[in-house]
């Protein structure tokens, strides 16, 4: 058995999911036959660092396991609603506890990661003694989770300027798109990291932003009518800003179509399915503007934009 021991904790949310490695045909590899998923705002350092200590346990009394390549494959299909592992990868944060027989416990958070789930360099690193409690390891994951947000804030990316200018971005399958970038004094906003691949806000009068344009990737099933397409999006807008209480659809140019949805507190959400992919994902173009009731001609050269954006 080897010397060293680990365990992977994904947080999505406010929900993680902690599963060991186990040496499976002379390395190690993570499985879920053991595995905890841990959900909600009362999930405490304890949970976390008992859920940890179990899953040490486990590798300690199992030893070697023979795993097949679909069981090491889908390990992470626990309380998620991402359906390929490129998803789940981007939208997971991941902190890795390591642990030398006898020796401390080694913290480590990880950056966000690609289009191919690689990992770089830690962005952070602690130390637990030996012998901790479930409490001194579970803050010390907890610790690790709060200095990868503070990375995140520091990495975003804004652009200055408000020319319309053409931005690239690198797909899952490999291929690239090219987006025109829209005017109507949209300035670029592209976090580091997550499903969004780029990203531009207009500001209002008081420097909050009024509107979002944004392309992204999303889960796709194939269906005429976008599917699942739409939901994962739906389903954030809808967090902030309530039920929608009116759709409307119309062709976008010869092939995409859009969609939008209104909500009671008067914002609305466009979004124009570009493109289907291989591996379950699309390609959209989204704009989510706060109010618009109360700026109608700013709203309508909005979504001209976004219409104008997704034909070309």
């Amino acid at each position: 058995m080897s010397q060293i021991r680990i365990v992977s904790i994904n947080r999505e949310r406010s929900r993680f999911l902690v599963c060991p490695f186990v040496m499976s045909w002379g390395i190690n590899r993570v499985t879920d036959r053991f595995f905890r998923s841990l959900k909600g705002p009362g999930v405490t350092a304890g949970d976390v660092g008992k859920a940890a200590l179990d899953a040490f346990a486990f590798i300690e009394r199992t030893g070697p396991l023979e795993l097949s390549l679909e069981e090491n494959e889908n390990f992470w299909r626990h309380d998620t609603k991402y359906k390929t592992w490129r998803a789940f990868a981007r939208n997971n944060d991941l902190v890795e506890v390591t642990n030398y027989k006898d020796k401390e416990y080694w913290v480590y958070a990880y950056p966000p990661r690609g289009d191919n789930a690689d990992l770089d360099d830690e962005v952070w690193r602690g130390t637990v003694p030996a012998g901790a409690s479930a409490e001194e390891l579970g803050r010390a994951v907890m610790d690790a989770y709060a200095a990868l947000d503070e990375w995140k804030k520091a990495h975003g990316r804004r652009a200055g300027g408000h020319e319309p200018a053409v931005r690239s971005a690198g797909l899952c399958d490999g291929g690239e798109v090219l987006l025109p970038g829209p005017g109507e004094g949209f300035a670029e906003r592209t976090s580091a990291a997550g499903e969004v691949l780029l990203a531009f806000e207009r500001a209002g009068r008081g420097g909050d932003p009024v509107a979002s344009l944004y392309l992204a990737e999303a889960e796709w099933d194939a269906e005429t009518d976008g599917g699942e397409a739409w939901d994962e999006w739906l389903e954030r807008w809808e967090e902030e800003n309530g039920p929608a209480r009116s759709v409307s659809r119309e062709p976008c140019a010869e092939g995409p179509f859009t969609r939008r949805w209104e909500a009671r507190n008067g914002s609305c959400l466009t979004v124009a399915l570009l493109a289907p992919l291989t591996g379950g994902l699309a390609v959209m173009l989204c704009l989510d503007a706060a109010r618009p009731g109360r700026r109608p001609r700013a709203a309508e050269r909005w979504e001209g934009e976004l219409h104008r954006i997704a034909r070309a």
